[in-house]
């Protein structure tokens, strides 16, 4: 069985993912954000008939980074991401760097530590999940849209390995079922 780190998994497409890898019988981590979606997790899953981990991580936690690197990952799923609206005119400094913080450095920093045990192990898979939004131009969205950019265009075997796997992937609604191809794990 293998083990997978899926970050993001509160909501939306992570949370999904992990449900259904879980139900695959993949041996799942789903990591939170924050400790209150731990518990609201364990019960989505119990409901659902789905056993897995649910952990609390946040990316830009040096902390929790740390933590995530002694639970032997051989799928890592970077899925965590925070949306900042409004026009790039306005947006503070502080929340920009919040933003590439939890979306861009934090996932890198986390990868960077998981993938060298990869690399140790002679073996792994790392899934970047992005956004179309890297390809629109939008004056309320430039922000996100350079991130999502920068986070999909991820190519196979960057780590200069054949058994070290980094992707690439979008969450558009309708994504799991279509996107998340069995080839990446």
């Amino acid at each position: 069985m293998k083990k997978v780190l899926i970050t993001g998994a509160g909501t939306g497409f992570g949370h999904e993912v992990a449900m259904r890898l879980a139900l695959k019988g993949f041996d799942v981590i789903a990591a939170v954000e924050i400790y209150a979606q731990v518990q609201t997790l364990k019960r989505e899953a119990a409901a659902r008939g789905v056993t897995l981990q649910v952990e609390k991580l946040d990316v830009t936690n040096e902390g929790d980074r740390q933590k995530a690197l002694g639970w032997n990952i051989e799928i890592l799923v970077n899925n965590a991401g925070v949306l900042e609206g409004g026009s790039v005119l306005d947006i503070p400094g502080s929340n920009m760097r919040h933003e590439f913080e939890v979306n861009v450095i934090g996932p890198l920093l986390l990868t960077q530590g998981i993938a060298k045990q990869m690399v140790k192990r002679g073996k792994g898979r790392i899934v970047w999940v992005s956004s179309r939004e890297g390809l629109n131009t939008n004056i309320h969205r430039n922000l996100f849209s350079i991130e999502a950019c920068g986070r999909g265009n991820r190519g196979d075997d960057e780590l200069g390995t054949s058994r070290i796997r980094y992707r690439g992937c979008d969450d558009q609604s309708g994504a799991v079922p279509h996107r998340f191809q069995r080839s990446w794990l």
